[in-house]
């Protein structure tokens, strides 16, 4: 029986041995040779998965073209808003040895007009890991091939786990451009390179005042930043919303609605398209509510910090908590009236309508019921079973006219409310 036991054990041993052997993984998991990858473009409104030769999603107007061939891919676009590829694999992998590494390509940039260079991981149920890497890119135009690497650690975080990996890279641009990549692959560690991309700390980015340095932003951002500057300085409003693409959308298809609602009361809108909580933060500290003295301000933000970067919702609670500390060294004696971040998605499962509302929950609790208040309109825009539906969000996202009457039928109560206290 003893005997029986050692030959046990030692066929255990053996087996295990075996097993660690199989998944051991090699210093540089090649993404574009063999067969086991899938390579999918995108637009914004297109999908084709490719095997080899050339594809070319859109039409005159916009478009991409990728020509793929086992050393690498050459991709050129025109007057893209959202557009890209996907590299997949045929089956999952187990990525964990690389989680301390780097992806390593050779980059030859040629063309880069108002275009953008986002990296990214998928990682599964609506997750990705991004990072905007367009600034660093930009030098590199016309200077040939260069060996660069992206550090894996822009796009893996504390908790993920890197098991069974099926969209190990994303690259998503727009604008026009032209570039090569070859030789992709991720290693196990950062080797020595031309250049190593740099990623900002995921954990501090919402509190880390910033303007919004999205490439289809630059032409506008700073402009509106000044143009509202000058109308803060020349006026006297009572009332001032603060957020996003969908404060400033009283200016647009909101602006019906907008101009009915809250006419009774001298207004600034200080909505800007694509802001993040550090965005905010940089405007207020740049002189957005230096001249005025508002007796109530409208906040809501942070859909983008879900959308573009998936911050946590402690993430997107401190972003939100240094915005009203801002407020209140700035604007003592104001009112907030702090909104829950709007639902999105089709569904209550949808991952970024989860994540915005783990972040309402947290921001419930800034409210002092004095100077800051917190409400929950979301219920207007949803039906009984939590859906909300494109004819009052088209896209999923923004109010249409429709769903700015909605919100405004709510909101005007409110106002006059904390006007009148």
């Amino acid at each position: 029986m003893f005997k029986a036991l050692l030959i046990s054990v030692a066929t255990l041993t053996l087996t295990a041995c075996s097993t660690v052997n199989q998944n051991t993984q090699p210093d540089a998991l090649h993404l574009l040779s063999g067969d086991d990858t899938r390579l999918t473009l995108f637009t914004h409104d297109e999908r084709e998965t490719m095997a080899a030769g050339a594809l070319t999603l859109g039409d005159d107007a916009r478009a991409i073209s990728v020509n793929r061939s086992p050393a690498g891919i050459e991709v050129s676009w025109h007057d893209s808003w959202w557009t890209g590829f996907e590299i997949e694999f045929s089956a999952p992998k187990n990525l964990s040895a690389y989680r301390h590494g780097a992806y390593v390509f050779d980059l030859h940039l040629e063309q880069f007009d108002n275009a953008g260079f986002d990296f990214a991981r998928l990682c599964g149920g609506g997750c990705e890991r991004r990072v905007s890497l367009t600034d660093q890119v930009v030098p590199l135009i016309k200077q040939g091939p260069q060996t660069v690497a992206v550090p894996m650690s822009c796009l893996v975080r504390e908790n993920d786990t890197l098991f069974a990996e099926r969209t190990p890279l994303r690259f998503a641009t727009g604008g026009t451009g032209q570039l090569t990549l070859s030789d992709v692959r991720i290693e196990t560690r950062t080797p020595q390179v031309d250049i190593v991309f740099n990623c900002p700390d995921y954990q501090t980015a919402s509190v880390t005042p910033a303007p919004l340095a999205e490439h289809w932003a630059k032409s506008w951002w700073i402009p509106r930043h000044e143009q509202k500057l000058k109308v803060a300085s020349a006026s006297d409003p009572q009332l001032v919303f603060i957020g996003d693409s969908i404060t400033q959308g009283w200016e647009e298809s909101g602006k019906p609605v907008y101009q009915q609602a809250f006419a009774e009361w001298p207004s600034l809108n200080l909505g800007f398209s694509g802001d993040r909580t550090e965005n905010v933060l940089w405007r207020l500290q740049h002189g957005e509510v230096a001249d005025i003295d508002p007796e109530l301000i409208v906040l809501m933000i942070g859909t983008n910090n879900t959308g573009h970067r998936q911050d946590e919702p402690i993430a997107i609670a401190r972003g939100v908590e240094q915005i009203l500390t801002e407020l209140q060294r700035r604007l003592p004696d104001t009112k907030v009236l702090m909104l829950a971040i709007f639902p999105r998605g089709a569904t209550a499962d949808d991952y970024a309508r989860r994540n915005n509302t783990l972040a309402n929950a947290r921001l419930r609790n800034f409210a002092d019921d004095e100077r800051v208040f917190f409400v929950d309109l979301n219920s207007v825009f949803l039906d009984k079973d939590g859906n909300l539906s494109k004819e009052i969000m088209p896209d999923l996202l923004h109010p249409n006219e429709y769903g700015y009457q909605l919100l405004a039928n709510e909101l005007v109560l409110l106002i006059r409310k904390h006007m009148n206290q």
